[in-house]
């Protein structure tokens, strides 16, 4: 990890990358989205944290108006780096990670600019964190809302946000090595702005360069680096989706079947970048690769399957058989 001689115990960080395109004026808002994210860190029943907004480029004049006084008038507890160019989401946080570990911070609190953390999330948080000294990561369940905060009936929630809620549901993974079942049973099994880590994970595991799927590529990479994840369902970040798009923010942008191909492609490199972690680690044998895969293809199928991506999950089958059979033939010698 780059050095750094000030890392204080339990000194918390929040993250959050913005980007500001103007849709919330557009729809006749009073309020900007994140500034109610804002009102939800000053709600936190433990005070003791610092927040980093990291502006992934905007040329709206109400939200560089409300950032720029935002950053004068609680600067150095609230921080906001101005970006010149668009890096996207991902890459966005991993700049706001390093600006944590140079001001110290050992806990990282992932928050989207658009959803608004559970009053007490880092009290439950730290309290995890300082009392089990082996876990490394904390994510929470979390609750859809619209553009007036009001929660989304189950039967609008979209099939993609549906998967991982009915993981929280049924059986949240917890524990060491959760990547193995997150790409061979579950999938993406939290959302970015209900975990947080240790800032030792953050800063080993960044988040891609890619503009679709980057967390799961990230908490795959982080569980097979060692973390070790636990779930709560005390603290359910309020997870915004707005009634006049269909689906969450970056599916919209991108659209719906081009965010699908760029998903299978980085859920795949990020099962791949894992499997080559935990081999170096002693973690999974040589032999075991294959059939890791094709359970990993099989789960990806199944997902497309229900959005209709039923070209793409034909093709992930084909690929998951012939790893099956390659499998096979491996452990026939």
């Amino acid at each position: 990890m780059r050095k750094t001689s000030n890392i204080k115990e339990y000194s918390s960080a929040f993250i959050i990358p913005h980007y500001a395109d103007g849709y919330e004026q557009e729809q006749g808002r009073k309020k900007l989205f994140i500034a109610e994210t804002i009102e939800g860190l000053f709600s936190q029943t433990d005070d003791d944290w610092c927040a980093i907004v990291v502006v992934d480029l905007t040329h709206n004049e109400a939200t560089n108006n409300y950032l720029i006084h935002l950053k004068q008038k609680y600067y150095p507890k609230i921080d906001v780096i101005f970006l010149e160019r668009n890096v996207g989401a991902g890459v966005s946080r991993n700049l706001g990670v390093l600006k944590a570990l140079e001001r110290g911070n050992s806990i990282i609190l992932f928050n989207d600019s658009d959803d608004i953390s559970h009053p007490k999330r880092l009290e439950v948080v730290k309290k995890i964190l300082v009392e089990n000294p082996h876990i490394d990561v904390v994510y929470s369940t979390f609750e859809v809302i619209d553009e007036n905060n009001r929660l989304t009936p189950t039967e609008k929630i979209s099939s993609p946000i549906l998967e991982i809620l009915e993981s929280h549901f049924q059986n949240p993974l917890e524990g060491d090595d959760v990547w193995i079942k997150m790409g061979t049973e579950t999938g993406i099994t939290n959302i970015t702005s209900s975990t947080a880590a240790r800032i030792k994970f953050a800063y080993q595991c960044p988040f891609p360069n890619e503009r679709a799927s980057e967390d799961f590529h990230c908490w795959m990479r982080m569980s097979a680096f060692g973390a070790n994840f636990k779930f709560t369902s005390l603290i359910p970040t309020k997870y915004r989706i707005p009634n006049f798009i269909k689906y969450q923010t970056s599916r919209t942008r991108i659209g719906i079947s081009n965010f699908n191909q760029i998903k299978a492609r980085v859920d795949s490199d990020g099962f791949s970048k894992a499997i080559e972690i935990a081999l170096a680690r002693n973690i999974i044998k040589p032999e075991e690769i294959p059939m890791l895969k094709g359970k990993f293809y099989k789960r990806l199928a199944k997902s497309m399957k229900r959005e209709m991506e039923n070209e793409l999950a034909d093709s992930l089958l084909n690929k998951a058989a012939q790893l099956e059979h390659e499998s096979f033939v491996y452990l026939n010698k």
